[in-house]
């Protein structure tokens, strides 16, 4: 194949990859359906989705709700000219994304999914380049994941069962534990003192927030409950010495509540930033 001619080919299936998302976000979302050969298929395996022929596309493209306001980023763009009439390409995006979006600027968050495309490409008699088929990948953005440890407690009921919880939940870059108590998790035992109970819950909670890849500087909230209302300038004490290396401290919210398990005086839930 000449080589200006492959240039070329590379360059009109890049500008499709490009208008598609142009479209979708700062133009009319069913005028995707021209970028489509009359019998192209856009397809999703994870979400069993597929749309076949442009009056589907523009039918499915179309139904996107005014009030979403969204911004994909292309990068990594590889076209592979096959023939002079077939190419193929994969590409990466970023995509964000807000419903129901009131009007005016937002502040910036971190993306809704990231993912890649692959595509295929055929030239039509008339020498224009269109999409055959697009297939849509999404290893980032899925439901949210369970984060489980040894490093922190995980304890049984009394008949065997385990308890209804994770001892954290990963959406996108959040992690949220689950309340910790002052177990040890090697040995299931628990210190008496309220200031070593204190080191223990905290430590308990920097164990989930690693499992998921965090550390204590990736904790951005804490909520703090104490059995008594004598040990809140103790709790203070110990909690400022754990995070003595983080700047800025979490956020925090300290209640006094009456606790479940016998013999707990504290415990610690956590929001982290882990990605």
């Amino acid at each position: 194949m000449d080589p200006l001619e492959q240039l070329l080919a590379e360059r009109a299936c890049e500008r499709l990859i490009l208008d598609f998302v142009h479209r979708l976000d700062l133009g009319e979302p069913a005028s995707v359906a021209e970028l489509f050969t009359e019998d192209g298929v856009w397809e999703w395996p994870a979400g069993n989705r597929v749309v076949k022929g442009r009056e589907a596309l523009r039918a499915y493209f179309g139904s996107r709700p005014a009030d979403r306001l969204s911004r994909r980023m292309m990068s990594n763009i590889l076209v592979t000219v096959d023939s002079a009439d077939t190419a193929t390409a994969v590409s990466y995006f970023t995509t964000y994304r807000v419903e129901d979006h009131p009007g005016g600027m937002l502040p910036a968050g971190p993306p809704f999914q990231v993912g890649h495309y692959e595509d295929t490409f055929h030239r039509s008699s008339d020498g224009t380049w269109l999409l055959a088929a697009r297939t849509l990948f999404l290893p980032f953005g899925g439901p949210p994941q369970g984060v489980h440890t040894a490093d922190a407690p995980f304890v049984r009921f009394s008949d065997g069962t385990e308890p209804p919880l994770s001892q954290g939940v990963r959406s996108g870059p959040f992690l949220f534990t689950s309340g910790q108590g002052p177990l040890d998790p090697a040995t299931l035992e628990m210190p008496t003192g309220f200031a070593d109970q204190a080191r223990r819950v905290l430590t308990n909670v920097e164990a989930v927030v690693a499992a998921a890849g965090g550390s204590r500087r990736s904790i951005a909230r804490c909520t703090c409950y104490l059995a008594d209302q004598a040990h809140f300038a103790e709790f203070n004490r110990v909690y400022r010495e754990f995070f003595a290396d983080c700047s800025p401290l979490p956020a925090r919210t300290t209640v006094v509540v009456r606790l479940v398990r016998e013999g707990v005086l504290v415990e610690v839930d956590a929001v982290a930033v882990v990605g």
